[in-house]
């Protein structure tokens, strides 16, 4: 149930993010006012769904912004790169059929405003992926137990990381990533990063 509020926030929150695309802006609700003596009226147009904003590797992507330019964000982040594993091997059962261990590559900037409650660190660190066919996977691509893909100092993305505000995070994040993957997901799908 808590997860589901948290979600729920997390959810609401990103819907109000900032997106370096004019088109997001555009897609906020419209208010109207008609006044006369006696009542005013105040109707609000929800906007139509712009779908995922999509994102090449390197492109910032923020949430919680007041403008659009990122530098009023709650957090601020990027996937630099997608690449094999560095570590010193791994222990345990090979990928999944299908998938290869990668490791996504990420930059993170938390604002003065940034709060873990209202968006929780595996919103940027828990992935899915989408085919060419433009099939989505149905689970994450983040493997449940520890890893050992990326050096153990790099290492991040079990998505309960206890994020400050005014700070600076990297890393790599381990995945298993389908074969005929050509793009990758997170924030619950608000943003699609290009392989």
């Amino acid at each position: 149930m808590i997860r589901k509020v948290i979600m729920g926030v997390s959810i609401a929150f990103i819907a109000t993010s900032c997106s370096s695309s004019p088109e997001a802006e555009q897609n906020a609700p419209q208010v109207t006012s008609q006044t006369s003596n006696v009542t005013t009226t105040t109707t609000t147009t929800p906007p139509p769904n712009p779908g995922p904003i999509a994102k090449q590797l390197g492109d910032l992507a923020g949430a919680g912004c007041t403008d659009t330019t990122f530098e009023k964000c709650a957090i601020v982040f990027s996937i630099t790169k997608v690449a094999d594993c560095t570590g010193d091997g791994y222990e345990g059962e090979p990928p999944p059929a299908g998938t290869t261990r990668k490791l996504a590559w990420v930059e993170i900037q938390t604002g003065s405003t940034y709060t873990s409650s209202e968006l929780p660190s595996y919103l940027f660190t828990q992935f899915t992926s989408i085919n060419s066919a433009g099939v989505t996977t149905g689970g994450d691509l983040n493997p449940s137990s520890y890893w050992e893909c990326a050096p153990t100092q790099t290492s991040i993305g079990f998505g309960d990381e206890n994020w400050l505000p005014n700070k600076k995070y990297a890393g790599a994040i381990e995945i298993y990533l389908p074969n005929d993957a050509v793009k990758i997901t997170n924030g619950e799908g608000f943003w699609e990063w290009a392989l």
